[in-house]
């Protein structure tokens, strides 16, 4: 279990200008402005710490200022500093323990002012290290800030460098210092929780009304016969796709609130200073790193991205699986492996694959996954399987490309297949297959199926859909997971 301790003072100087960003439940709250560096370093040193000791270390040899770097940013489910008669505490009994209501990675890049969010249900299956499989949020609530990162560098070999965590009183207070974030409704809605919009029409959440929105699980709507239904079925994923979405309504209205003054700047940062918990090694300047990437930046151009999940139920309890394929190129990305190269190039780091043998070859799987490993693929444990009379890459519809990348380092004469029940990029090795190549075929040998199209783009959530951009510029439109609400329709006022 971790420990808290006071920190030191920031060892490092910097410029006089300052943003910060604090996990809010699920809510990246930017403060942007110009302040004072004496003022900052006073209020950073005020702030509590974790003593955490799975942070990748940011000032180990070779990690630069200008390197991309990962926040794990946590909103804790936590009441503290909340009022007795809070409705937040309505209900909740005696919680243990640190409970996360949201688990999300920050990427960012100060070189290119890039950031992209990626989320984590908290209902996903895992290996916890030590704890067996569980949920992920089990590794937080029995292990601690250290546990979760060395769950998240297991199972999906993320490094994280910095540790933010807050607190619904925390969330509650920069809503309420923003003065209320608006949200269109097209009707009224409500959730258990306490969410309950008793009107249409644009609605401005104070730090209550929002916290109530952000854990929202099982949102109804009131139908045009006075009833109360579902609106939105989804649970977790519908409220991580809302939290994306609300993420860039709090950058708006904080900036539109005057964030870049420095007297709003000092409001801002003396509520966050109150409410959250960082990492013991998070200093001045890793804040305004990150800040840098919200800099003069569009709050609808931060990439948010949802990982593709299945539910099942284990041990009697409904959790969530991870789609390995499809999930694979996001995660990628929070890597620093990326989805495709700096030329537009698909690269093997970005792609998991799986071999089987199914020519009953001895060690034939086994050997073509070191081969395939050595080229820098990220390999599953080999397996046999049905004999098959030619060699197959087997693959989830949208891994086209992929599917080619691998094709193109194996010596067999490979049939490519798209494959709805397919977790990955899978080989079956069949009675043609004589090696798997280190070194790739020419791209002619395996042109890119065009059945579909890849969804591993970036995405940003509008009025319920995600419009994504891939490598060419070109646009596709699919549907996020859950009910997010849009934009006031033409013809009324604008609600932001």
């Amino acid at each position: 279990m971790s420990r808290r301790t006071r920190a030191r003072r920031p060892r490092r100087t910097w410029p006089q200008r300052l943003l910060i960003s604090f996990n809010c439940i699920c809510i990246v709250a930017a403060l942007v402005g110009a302040g004072s560096l004496a003022y900052a370093k006073r209020k950073v040193s005020q702030i509590d710490r974790y003593e955490i000791s799975n942070i990748n270390d940011p000032t180990s040899p070779g990690f630069d200022s200008d390197q991309p770097r990962n926040f794990l940013l946590v909103g804790a489910d936590s009441d503290d500093g909340l009022a007795a008669d809070d409705p937040a505490r309505a209900g909740r009994g005696n919680v243990g323990g640190i409970r996360s209501d949201t688990i999300m990675v920050v990427r960012v890049d100060p070189k290119t002012n890039d950031a992209k969010v990626v989320s984590f249900p908290r209902d996903l299956w895992v290996d916890i290290p030590g704890l067996g499989k569980n949920r992920i949020n089990a590794s937080l609530e029995f292990g601690g800030p250290d546990k979760l990162i060395e769950t998240i560098k297991t199972n999906f070999d993320i490094d994280i460098n910095h540790y933010v965590q807050v607190n619904f009183a925390g969330f509650k207070s920069l809503v309420d210092e923003v003065g209320g974030v608006p949200v269109y409704f097209d009707t009224p809605v409500k959730d258990q929780g306490g969410l309950n919009v008793t009107s249409a029409g644009c609605n401005t959440l104070d730090g209550t009304g929002a916290l109530a929105y952000v854990r929202a699980r099982h949102m109804k709507y009131l139908n045009e016969n006075g009833r109360w239904v579902s609106l939105d079925p989804t649970s977790d994923l519908g409220r991580i796709s809302r939290q994306q979405d609300f993420i860039k309504r709090v950058l708006r209205r904080a900036i539109k609130k005057g964030a870049r003054n420095p007297r709003t700047l000092s409001s801002l940062i003396n509520t966050g200073v109150q409410n959250i918990v960082l990492d013991q090694g998070t200093t001045v300047g890793d804040l305004i790193a990150l800040g840098n990437a919200f800099r003069n930046f569009d709050p609808n151009a931060l990439q948010t991205f949802n990982l593709p999940v299945v539910g099942t139920v284990r041990g009697g309890a409904d959790v969530l699986d991870l789609q390995t394929g499809g999930a694979e190129p996001i995660l990628a990305m929070f890597r620093g492996t990326g989805a495709i190269d700096g030329d537009g190039t698909l690269t093997p780091a970005s792609v998991a694959v799986l071999v089987r043998n199914g020519s009953g070859t001895q060690n034939q799987a086994a050997d073509a996954s070191s081969i395939l490993a050595t080229a820098g693929f990220k390999m599953s444990e080999p397996g046999s399987t049905a004999g098959v009379e030619r060699t197959q890459v087997r693959y989830p519809p949208g891994q086209e490309a992929q599917a080619a990348l691998v094709a193109r380092h194996l010596f067999a004469d490979v049939e490519l297949i798209p494959d709805q029940d397919a977790g990955l990029v899978t080989v079956v090795t069949g009675p043609d297959f004589r090696a798997a190549l280190v070194e790739p075929r020419p791209e002619s040998d395996f042109p890119v199926p065009t059945t579909t199209t890849t969804t591993t783009a970036p995405t940003t959530t509008v009025a319920g859909e995600t419009t994504s951009t891939d490598a060419a510029g070109s646009g596709t439109t699919t549907t996020v997971p859950g009910y997010v609400p849009g934009d006031a329709p033409a013809g009324e006022p604008s609600c932001g």
